[in-house]
């Protein structure tokens, strides 16, 4: 399936990266600008906004085209966001990989809410669910979405950015989380409680045929979530094809059976 969820407000702006500085900014240069320039230091740069957190490893290299969003807010102090970066050398036949970490949420709820339209093809796990309700809270934990439906049943949903890739397998996640473990031990306890609990990872990327836990990484993450998934767990794995126009669906990854 190739199903665009989300619309930008503008299509894209093509840029080229030159480092990340401290944790949210980001330096760029005209998409014009020269590898031999950007090398000599012969460039007029600007600056954006990133709100990811993670580490980008592998991710931040001089030169790379990228694509940047333009708020509309005139009051912003950074008009720019990071969006995508290429991961294709061939400028002709480029590898977005989208970085924005808000993406997850709002992808989610769109696909939520064109679940019935395509006969619940999107959402496998929300078919007998009429309401989402983002950014839920149970107790004192906070998940990112809980389904609804007319019975009573709730499902809980915990949604995650996948940007690494590692020997055709996305991974997650790219620095230790210990935010991410505890929401491993909530969902594991929501689903202990009676309700179903749902890990959503959306991987920003098209280069990728499963999804494993990225145990070098953080290997307590890798186990717990070996552990939510043996005690019922759900886990789905959904691919976001960025382009300069939106954001598509792509279909899921299947879970490596290593983990799984």
């Amino acid at each position: 399936m190739h199903i665009k969820v989300l619309s930008f407000e503008k299509e894209l702006f093509e840029a080229k990266l030159i480092q990340r500085e401290r944790r949210f900014f980001i330096e760029f240069v005209d998409k014009n600008t020269s590898l031999a320039d950007i090398m000599a230091g012969q460039y007029k740069s600007e600056f954006a906004h990133t709100n990811n957190t993670g580490s980008m490893m592998g991710l931040i290299k001089k030169g790379r085209s990228i694509l940047l969003s333009k708020s509309s807010n005139p009051n912003r102090k950074l008009a720019y966001t990071l969006e995508a970066i290429n991961l294709n050398k061939e400028q002709e036949n480029p590898l977005w990989l989208g970085v924005n970490t808000s993406v997850p949420n709002r992808f989610l709820q769109k696909l939520f809410w064109l679940n019935a339209e395509y006969e619940y093809a999107l959402l496998p796990f929300a078919k007998d669910f009429q309401q989402i309700k983002m950014e839920a809270k149970n107790g004192e934990s906070r998940l990112d979405a809980c389904l609804l439906a007319d019975s009573g049943q709730r499902a809980w949903v915990e949604c995650k950015n996948v940007s690494m890739v590692e020997y055709d397998a996305a991974c997650f996640p790219d620095a230790v989380s210990e935010r991410g473990q505890k929401h491993l031990e909530t969902l594991m306890r929501l689903k202990a409680g009676g309700d179903r609990a749902i890990m959503f990872y959306v991987v920003q990327r098209t280069d990728a045929s499963c999804f494993m836990p990225a145990d070098f990484i953080d290997s307590i993450y890798a186990e717990k979530l070996k552990k939510a998934y043996v005690r019922g767990v759900e886990v789905y794995a959904a691919v976001a094809n960025v382009q300069k126009d939106g954001i598509y669906f792509d279909g899921y990854l299947r879970l490596a059976p290593c983990y799984f």
